[in-house]
């Protein structure tokens, strides 16, 4: 009888913990706030982006996959609404500790069970060491792999990534046509069309088809983002 009074005092506990950091996170404005809670309505209406982007994905997809990767996952919209939504088994990696803990808190507090996410750094170990998954979600982490790691060292990890994914790759990139962000002269590879060379460069991953789905507004500059789905 105690042990069962103990385990709901402690339940309740946890929750409310959660939750109290889930209300600081948000008060401080302590993360990058790129992404909305995908349960908070407020947030639909105030950043439609993010909803219209994960539309148009699933809407392009010849079916539903079971498992989701998310690498540099932000505050884990994409894989708390396909885990919520479409039942997958979803994974999200991200180098901030702090997005992290807003992911986690999302979905411990909605109930995402089959949500999960790791803080650590992308690179070439973390995506060697990973499992294979149906769909991998790689969006505005590419040109921040080549600024870092090198034109080389990006373009093995995406190799890496194209291996391990079995059927569908969403991918967007830091374009060179950005020209008031800091990373676009890394980018000048891409030469005259950007798009050209995305589904090239992809293609050359092992996909047997490139699709554009849409283009999208980015915090960082008015240029739109083009955003591709490739599949295997």
């Amino acid at each position: 009888m105690l042990r069962k009074i103990a385990y709901k005092i402690v339940s309740v506990l946890h929750i409310v913990s959660i939750k109290f950091i889930f209300f600081l996170q948000n008060a401080l404005n302590v993360t990058h706030n790129y992404q909305p809670n995908p349960f908070d309505t407020h947030s639909k209406r105030k950043n439609r982006n993010s909803f219209d982007r994960y539309d148009a994905i699933f809407k392009n997809l010849p079916d539903t996959p079971t498992t989701l990767l998310d690498l540099g996952c932000n505050r884990g919209f994409f894989v708390l609404r396909a885990a919520s939504k479409h039942g997958m088994f979803a994974l999200g990696v991200d180098h901030d500790r702090f997005e992290i803990l807003y992911a986690r808190s999302v979905a411990e507090i909605y109930g995402v069970n089959n949500a999960l996410f790791m803080h650590d750094e992308i690179n070439e170990k973390l995506i060697s060491n990973l499992p294979q998954f149906e769909m991998v979600v790689c969006t505005s982490i590419f040109h921040h792999w080549v600024r870092i790691y090198g034109k080389e060292s990006a373009f093995n990890m995406m190799q890496d990534i194209a291996d391990k994914t079995s059927k569908y790759l969403v991918f967007e990139t830091g374009q060179n046509n950005e020209t008031e962000t800091r990373f676009y002269k890394y980018l000048e590879f891409m030469g005259e069309s950007y798009e050209d060379w995305v589904v090239s460069f992809l293609l050359g991953l092992g996909f047997g088809e490139v699709k554009k789905i849409g283009m999208y507004s980015t915090t960082l500059s008015d240029v739109k983002r083009t955003l591709f789905l490739a599949i295997k």
